[in-house]
């Protein structure tokens, strides 16, 4: 048995290039990010509608009138009753200045939770920016949990993505190959499943297993047991890192850039 782990190059070893490989973890990056926009974008208005508010209460004065006020108001429908909850309005609201800040005509958008009033309420503006306004009722209202909980919550979606991406890198198995220390590890347990092997093994003196994936058509590299081990106990070749943490080599070493004359050896010398 002590062949295969003579033939295995001592030298520091990279990782083999995969075009393919490269650009699915590319694509998930990019659904990643995609995902997270929705986030981004409800978490800014939120973030700017809160930062208004505070300004105004602090600061704001009151317009001298308030023109006009158009725009849309949305509402929900129950399936059951039938009833329409009203959910928001985003106007645009016409508003005339105080004297002390030139008393011209401003348009702005503006947003009202809820339903839209009869009569429009008041408006409030920022004296040294007239054109950040809100509506009163806008800017008395406590920010509902949706709107300072709902973006985070959404990352969760992206976030799951980012945690498939870094699980199924490769840095682990970078690390061990740069000071390669080949040993051969138990197979304790292996699962299929479409076109995926999760292969579980545990070196001598790991306190638990651990797992590898084989996307189809690769499979773990089996090599002959050692002396003494049980019949029915299949080995594999792996790289152990200095964590302890083994990691078992596919059936042709496609993972790691070798020479020919080196795979071939190690393949060679796996049953030998």
């Amino acid at each position: 048995m002590a062949s295969v782990l003579d033939a295995f190059p001592r030298r520091p070893l990279r990782l083999a290039p995969d075009r393919k490989r490269r650009t699915n973890r590319i694509l998930l990056l990019a659904v990643a990010a995609l995902l997270a926009l929705p986030s981004l974008y409800w978490g800014n208005i939120g973030w700017q509608r809160a930062r208004l508010q505070q300004d105004l209460r602090a600061r704001g004065v009151r317009a001298a009138e308030v023109l006009n006020a158009e725009g849309d108001c949305y509402s929900r429908r129950s399936r059951l009753s039938g009833a329409e909850r009203p959910i928001d309005c985003w106007l645009t609201l016409t508003y005339r200045l105080r004297k002390e800040e030139g008393g011209g005509v401003r348009t702005a958008p503006a947003h009202l939770d809820g339903r839209m009033p009869i009569f429009t309420p008041a408006a409030y503006y920022d004296p040294a920016d007239p054109d950040r306004v809100m509506l009163q009722p806008e800017m008395e209202r406590t920010l509902g949990w949706d709107e300072m909980l709902g973006p985070v919550l959404l990352l969760l979606i992206p976030g799951t993505v980012l945690a498939i991406f870094f699980f199924t890198s490769r840095r682990g198995l970078a690390k061990a190959a740069r000071e390669p220390r080949p040993v051969i590890v138990p197979i304790e347990k292996v699962i299929h499943q479409p076109g995926k092997m999760y292969v579980h093994n545990r070196p001598a003196g790991a306190a638990r297993p651990f797992v590898d994936t084989f996307v189809a058509p690769a499979t773990p590299l089996v090599v002959r047991p050692p002396a003494g081990a049980p019949l029915d106990q299949h080995w594999a070749l792996a790289l152990q890192s200095p964590s302890g943490r083994a990691y078992v080599l596919d059936s042709r070493l496609a993972d790691l850039d070798l020479a020919e004359e080196e795979r071939a050896a190690v393949l060679n010398a796996a049953w030998t």
